[in-house]
């Protein structure tokens, strides 16, 4: 079990998202961090993790299982030696340039989306979340 830090959460808009400060994601979080974190998801929606370059396509899945079972894109391959992980490369052609939902076409809807920008430029590149449960409470 490694060492946390202590955790900060800073929320990143008004209705979606909070940046998580002081965690080393893994497979191995102590109970209580990964604990807030949920509690966390559950509130902002969305939550981003900064400087994770530890992370490889094995950490990335091993983080993701601890949220439940992977799910595979039901129309697209995994990745090359990966069990779930949808590649998007724009070198290959890859982009989402359209707004769109992931996976809610399938009876039961995956209850989580774990993104790693591997390659991140120093302008543009964003992705965009909407909340659509303050949406339909709204």
């Amino acid at each position: 079990m490694t060492t946390q830090t202590q955790l900060k959460i800073v929320p990143a808009a008004g209705r979606i998202g909070a940046e998580v400060h002081g965690v080393k994601l893994g497979a191995d979080l102590e109970p209580a961090v990964f604990n807030e974190l949920k509690q966390a998801l559950d509130q902002y929606k969305v939550l981003f993790f900064k400087g994770q370059n530890h992370l490889d396509d094995a950490g990335q899945e091993a983080f993701a299982k601890l949220l439940g079972e992977l799910y595979a894109h039901p129309t697209v391959p995994v990745k090359e030696n990966s069990s779930a992980i949808f590649e998007l490369d724009s070198d290959k052609g890859g982009r989402a340039n359209a707004w769109h939902t992931d996976v809610t076409f399938v009876p039961e809807v995956p209850k989580y989306s774990v993104l790693r920008g591997v390659e991140i430029p120093s302008v543009g590149g964003d992705t965009v979340w909407a909340n659509t449960n303050a949406a339909y409470e709204d």
